[in-house]
């Protein structure tokens, strides 16, 4: 099953598991999932947000809901009358974290790991063409509460030039790709202004600000535009 019709399912399961154990309420179903109202599970239902394995596992965590996505119900349960189309939908390659920035260089062919289904007129919403998004997922805690570990994230790949207090995934010294903000300051290190690579989370102590070094030891793969919120 493709990736469209994979959406289309979960977000007719997503809305059957409201109606059954929500009562159709969707701002309460959303607070039991950890929301603080139903936005977000409305632009689920409405595809213009991808339904994430996280999401699959937090339904499937409550309640009376356990199994509830099993794919051996997808071959008999997607509804008929609903077929996605190629016009409707755009299939985002996800980068391949570990390939991407091997040797501390972004290598934006190296993607084949699969991809979400956003709607196009959303990824047009965030000024981003389906030629240059691609989405990651986001590990640990450093951008936290902006970024949660796990989350998806959607990047703009054309967008590598630094603007102050953007989010960037960037491909660090030691091959690894990095979330942080990007923040034009003073830096004691180098006495005068420089590019500061930022952590959202507020324990400095374990997530200290750092230099974004000025060479090609380090390149930025593109600038995150969405992830539970525009960023």
């Amino acid at each position: 099953m493709s990736e469209t019709n994979i959406q289309a399912w979960r977000a007719q399961r997503l809305k059957h598991a409201i109606d059954e154990f929500g009562g159709g309420n969707v701002t309460a179903f959303g607070r039991r999932l950890g929301y603080k109202d139903g936005a977000f599970v409305r632009q689920m239902l409405s595809g213009a947000r991808p339904i994430s394995e996280k999401t699959v596992r937090a339904v499937e965590a409550l309640p009376g809901l356990a199994g509830w996505f099993n794919s051996d119900k997808q071959a008999t349960e997607i509804d008929a009358t609903y077929t996605p189309t190629g016009e409707e939908f755009a299939l985002v390659p996800q980068l391949d974290v570990a390939a991407a920035c091997g040797d501390g260089k972004f290598q934006d062919h190296i993607v084949v790991k699969g991809g979400l289904a956003f709607k196009r007129t959303s990824l047009r919403d965030f000024g981003l063409s389906e030629r240059s998004a691609r989405i990651i997922y986001a590990a640990g805690g450093s951008m936290w509460p902006t970024i949660q570990d796990g989350c998806v994230v959607l990047l703009d790949t054309t967008d590598t030039q630094p603007k102050d207090g953007k989010v960037y995934a960037i491909c660090a010294p030691d091959g690894g790709l990095v979330l942080k903000r990007l923040v034009r300051d003073y830096h004691p290190a180098i006495g005068g202004l420089a590019w500061i690579m930022r952590s959202d989370n507020p324990d400095k102590t374990a997530h200290p600000d750092k230099v974004l070094p000025p060479d090609d030891r380090t390149m930025i793969a593109g600038r995150a535009v969405w992830n539970d919120n525009r960023l």
